[in-house]
């Protein structure tokens, strides 16, 4: 857009679509997202790890598999609350779901809760941090869906992480939805409402 003014007889052209642009948020928000995904990881950690480690399932496990270690089977568990399914061959240390452990098991049903506060969290600091940008929902959309970044990279990279091996069977959260689900889905709308938040906030 172009404005123009005059002063005697002189007139001057200001291209505004520079200055009116949202300068999204990338390297900020790549770095909450990350900090989101380590954050939902931890609080995961402590309200479960007592519980994986006196479950008579998860010492089974840990006989036959070495690398299956309670810091992993915390990370299955955190997936679960992405909705992403641990897959594992079925046997008499797995339960007939196919999953080994699940979010919805007894009280764990809160874990559910956990990705969306924490991605909502990044996505409205983010947003925050440049609400003097804002020029509208839309902007602060874009600034609170930065966070898909960091969250998608760590994601990807706990699949690989959470692995598990047992009588050459892979025992680890499903890749496809990991991706897709948990590092794509997750952050793009909760980041996005944590945007919209601190932009009625500031507005």
């Amino acid at each position: 857009m172009a404005t123009r003014t005059a002063f005697g007889a002189v007139f001057v052209y200001v291209d505004m679509s520079e200055t009116d642009r949202f300068p999204i948020p990338a390297a900020a928000g790549t770095i909450a997202g990350i900090g989101a995904w380590l954050l939902g990881y931890l609080v995961t950690y402590l309200v479960t790890i007592d519980e994986i480690e006196s479950d008579l399932l998860a010492q089974g496990l840990q006989l036959f598999a070495a690398d299956a270690a309670a810091w992993k089977l915390v990370g299955w568990l955190f997936y679960n609350a992405h909705n992403v399914a641990v897959r594992v061959p079925r046997g008499p240390f797995t339960p007939n779901s196919g999953n080994f452990v699940a979010a919805d098991d007894g009280t764990l049903w809160i874990l559910y809760l956990v990705p969306p506060v924490s991605v909502i969290a990044a996505g409205a600091l983010v947003t925050w941090r440049r609400r003097t940008a804002l020029r509208s929902a839309g902007d602060a959309v874009v600034g609170g869906s930065t966070v898909l970044v960091g969250y998608l990279l760590l994601s990807i990279v706990g699949v690989t992480a959470f692995s598990v091996g047992l009588g050459g069977e892979t025992l680890r959260p499903d890749p496809i939805t990991a991706v897709l689900l948990a590092g794509v889905v997750y952050p793009l709308l909760f980041g996005s409402i944590g945007g919209l938040l601190a932009w009625f906030v500031a507005d």
